[in-house]
């Protein structure tokens, strides 16, 4: 009987980190496509990066989930050709898309066997164009 509530309760908490972090790269892209780099933590204005504002807005909009969910090297913007835009993320009026590998550990009998490691794998993405900024 608790193996059936811990794999409810597991496909609810994977169904809410799944959303939370499909909101968050949605939301990181629309920062992104403005070109603004204010959310960067650094102080001195003239040294802010647009690639780590970026990842500052996912961050925030993550519900904290970030940290926990995402894979080592696991965010990456690509063009529409697959190039790698990461540390950029695009100029104006370039067509990028946000990727998020992620991971959720199970804490269900029932299906900590089925999965790798005991873990949900899956990636969260968006494609947006640029603004002309």
């Amino acid at each position: 009987m608790f193996a059936l509530l811990f794999t409810i309760v597991d496909f609810a908490l994977f169904g809410y980190v799944k959303l939370t972090m499909q909101h968050a790269v949605r939301e990181g892209a629309r920062y992104a496509i403005t070109g603004r780099s204010d959310l960067d933590p650094n102080e001195i204005e003239d040294d802010r990066l647009r690639s780590l504002a970026i990842l500052e807005k996912i961050s925030q909009e993550s519900d904290g989930l970030l940290t926990r969910v995402v894979k080592i090297n696991g965010i990456r913007a690509e063009d529409v050709d697959g190039n790698d835009v990461s540390s950029t993320f695009g100029s104006a009026g370039e067509t990028i898309a946000i990727h998020i590998d992620c991971e959720w550990p199970t804490f269900s009998p029932i299906i900590y066997p089925l999965l790798s490691d005991g873990k949900y794998e899956f990636t969260v993405s968006t494609a947006m164009k640029n603004e002309a900024f």
